[in-house]
């Protein structure tokens, strides 16, 4: 996934790349079959399998080095060390193995996702995205490679390219939350704030505890000045993860906004109650502790 792997900082995440593929990767790479010549090694893949699965990662790593050295041309095993050595930020040695793959099979496109996946992790945007077009020239249905693209124009700036392939993602993939939750962001940053609702409601019937899209939904009706259907969104992230600070930020600022509307309105009991919801998520609050030393 990289030539020569250097410690530099990459334009996606680590946490928000194992994230993006932990379903439909990981869960894939379990099941994805492979060649074997013999039963020695059908049992050494298998062992292999199940500490990876408990996550022994460096017994897994023995285990599948051992399946290679006897099947040199096992590709399952192979796209198994890349993984692991992924996992361990041995990133040379996952790229190495992922090519190995490629070379063997030029048609892998599992191979081929992880290896746009580790030029991403690199910066290399232009090699990313040649090898996840790649990918789609031989699947034309491969969610993952649309996702990746879509994600690539996100961070290009280039909003209509990243709707574009994010509804090819939606298209191929339609169960998937985290696909439906970029398009309504891509939707959003082109102010179809219409079509980014929609999208993020279809995220959360995908997974109720999307706090992302939770959090986007509370912005909308926040901008629409709904202050309270903003509220009733933010609230539902803190029952999901009470130390969320942006839902607790967001919040707060709701509450202070409620409050100064009711002051303004001459309903001086409403304002101190909204500051004491302020100040129940967010003791420290200055704004709300000194209006409710003005008015108690």
């Amino acid at each position: 996934m990289i030539r020569r792997v250097v410690k530099k900082r990459s334009c996606v995440s680590r946490g928000l790349l194992w994230g993006i593929v932990a379903s439909a990767v990981i869960v894939a790479s379990v099941l994805m079959p492979y060649k074997s010549h013999g039963g020695n090694v059908d049992d050494i893949v298998f062992q292999a399998a199940d500490y990876h699965y408990k996550g022994k990662l460096n017994e897994a790593i023995i285990e599948f080095q051992k399946a290679v050295r006897m099947d040199p041309v096992n590709e399952y095993a192979h796209n198994q060390l890349g993984i692991l050595y992924a996992k361990k930020e041995r990133y040379d040695d996952a790229f190495r193995e992922f090519s190995y793959v490629v070379r063997i099979e030029e048609r892998n496109t599992f191979a081929l996702l992880w290896l746009g996946i580790l030029y991403l992790q690199q910066n290399d945007l232009d090699r990313a995205y040649e090898t996840f077009q790649k990918i789609i020239t031989i699947d034309r249905h491969n969610a993952d490679a649309y996702y990746f693209i879509g994600s690539i124009y996100n961070i290009r700036h280039n909003p209509l390219k990243a709707v574009e392939y994010l509804k090819k993602a939606r298209d191929a993939d339609s169960e998937e939350a985290d696909t439906h939750y970029r398009l309504g962001r891509a939707f959003h940053d082109l102010s179809m704030v219409n079509n980014a609702f929609l999208e993020y409601y279809r995220t959360l019937q995908l997974k109720p505890t999307h706090t992302r899209a939770l959090n986007e939904i509370g912005w909308i009706y926040y901008t629409q000045g709904n202050y309270k259907a903003a509220i009733a969104e933010w609230q539902k992230i803190i029952t999901i993860n009470a130390r969320d600070r942006e839902a607790i930020s967001n919040l707060a600022k709701a509450y202070n906004e409620l409050a100064f509307s009711a002051l303004t309105k001459g309903k001086k009991r409403d304002a101190v109650s909204y500051w004491r919801a302020t100040l129940a998520i967010m003791p420290k609050n200055k704004a709300a502790q000194y209006y409710l030393k003005q008015y108690r």
